[in-house]
């Protein structure tokens, strides 16, 4: 992924992932009701960014619960091309946080 460069960043309904949730509790370690719950809860904080020109027709899903955040880029068919989980430490974990 090329930085923020072609994509824009967009406010969807808290149940638009583009993710199933049950996958993404389980890369928790939740269950999807947990996933659910915590991020009513505001401990799960979500992000989907649309790709505009080269990166047209996929999205990046970022959630951050605690020091992890998950992330991925994902398909207009909602097939997973690529993810990572990267735990945050000490400042950078505040400085990082996903609104």
């Amino acid at each position: 992924m090329t930085g923020n460069k072609g994509r824009r960043l967009c406010t969807p309904s808290p149940d638009n992932l583009v993710v199933k949730i049950e996958y993404i509790a389980d890369q928790f370690g939740l269950t999807a009701d947990e996933f659910d719950r915590y991020r009513h809860l505001g401990l799960i904080s979500t992000c989907v960014e649309l790709g505009l020109n080269e990166e047209a027709g996929l999205n990046h899903v970022k959630c951050h619960l605690g020091n992890r955040v998950w992330e991925a880029v994902v398909d207009h068919e909602g097939t997973i091309i690529y993810e990572a989980t990267r735990y945050l430490r000490g400042k950078l974990a505040s400085r990082d946080k996903i609104t």
